[in-house]
């Protein structure tokens, strides 16, 4: 097994029966560079994941096969034809019993390459419909593994700093409270994906903390009422998150969102407007990030119909470049404006002040590890 974010395969050194490549968007054109030079070696190359999953037609230009939707349910079918070298050219997953899921091959896997974190699936699927994401188009409403299955694989493993995998880990309230109570005899320090409104839930936010909640990743995206209304995410209310973000310090929990540019409610303004913003209700960690049209998305979809599309090079759907027109500034602004952000909200003076309250708040050991 190869991650390519942490080393770069070279086909001419690789030989095998079988390639099976999963990749998302922004690396889809080194996917099919990887897939043809393997099929002019000869091996059997099949192509899955999140681009594959909604751009099956072009993915099979590169490959004998390619698999859409969760990988599981038809691995062994797909094994059996390799083997007989008689792939099909289509696999269609469907959605798996969490039960039933292995856990994640550590064994293949080279901790101290991953900052000695590791990380344990909780859930797949999300209720909501942000109009920039994938997951509910790929892996549907919210699945969640048996939480003695996720105590196990946890003590199995060698560290005290555990990634919760979950696109949305408190969505079952009962779950996650089912789940917290049990990891707290585990002892150790986790990281999560949540909404803000666990901050307004003063017993699951005890509870995750309780459990060793040291780090959330929550969705944020931008101060525009108007931007978060269109991409689904109405539930953030701008002028509640100061306080609410303050109810997760007060538990010792660190902060993390992405900023979001490039909405149709944007205009030059904005840039400067969310690093003050940002850095006002105490975000701890963020980066900037156009918003990116996944194929499959309801964004995709608006500016196709809208014919404000101006690329299909993959390879700048990565967040650092205009993909389409933006509808209040030019390409070049909203570029410009995205470094423009790093530069307020990272300035020297709000680094400082920023590093002294999570020392505060969080402990210097903490603060120097997550920040």
């Amino acid at each position: 097994m190869h991650d390519e974010t942490i080393r770069m395969v070279d086909p001419r050194k690789v030989t095998a029966d079988l390639v099976v490549l999963f990749f998302a968007t922004p690396d889809a054109n080194r996917g099919y560079e990887l897939a043809s030079a393997f099929s002019e070696k000869g091996s059997q190359v099949v192509i899955g994941g999140l681009h594959a999953t909604f751009m099956p037609e072009e993915a099979s230009e590169y490959a004998d096969a390619v698999m859409t939707g969760e990988c599981e349910n038809v691995w062994d079918e797909l094994l059996q034809d390799a083997q007989n070298r008689s792939l099909k050219p289509r696999y269609t997953g469907t959605y798996v019993d969490m039960s039933k899921l292995n856990p994640y091959p550590r064994h293949l896997i080279t901790a101290e390459q991953y900052g000695w974190e590791w990380s344990v699936l909780v859930s797949r699927g999300c209720k909501h419909h942000c109009s920039f994401c994938l997951i509910p188009g790929m892996l549907g409403k919210t699945r969640y593994r048996p939480i003695p299955d996720i105590i196990n694989e946890i003590s199995e493993m060698e560290t005290d700093w555990v990634e919760l995998h979950a696109d949305h880990l408190t969505e079952d309230r009962e779950y996650a409270l089912e789940l917290f109570k049990a990891l707290e005899t585990l002892k150790i320090r986790w990281a999560g994906e949540t909404t803000i409104r666990i901050a307004d839930d003063p017993e699951l936010l005890e509870a995750a903390a309780r459990s060793g909640a040291k780090y959330l990743l929550i969705g944020i995206e931008t101060p525009s009422k108007a931007a978060l209304k269109r991409a689904g995410k109405g539930f953030v209310k701008p002028e509640n998150l100061k306080s609410q973000i303050s109810n997760i310090h007060t538990h010792g929990i660190i902060v993390d969102t992405t900023a979001i540019f490039g909405f149709d409610e944007h205009t030059p303004e904005i840039f400067i407007e969310t690093a003050k913003f940002y850095h006002d209700i105490g975000v701890d960690i963020t980066a900037p990030a156009i918003a990116i049209p996944f194929p499959g998305s309801r964004f995709y979809k608006q500016l196709e119909e809208e014919d404000r599309l101006l690329s299909d090079n993959w390879g700048e759907f990565d967040g650092a470049h205009a993909v389409y027109q933006p509808k209040n500034m030019s390409c070049e602004e909203l570029e410009a404006g995205a470094e423009e952000f790093s530069q307020h909200f990272y300035s020297m003076s709000r680094s400082a002040s920023r590093k002294l309250r999570q020392i505060k708040d969080f402990g210097l050991a903490t603060t120097l590890q997550i920040t």
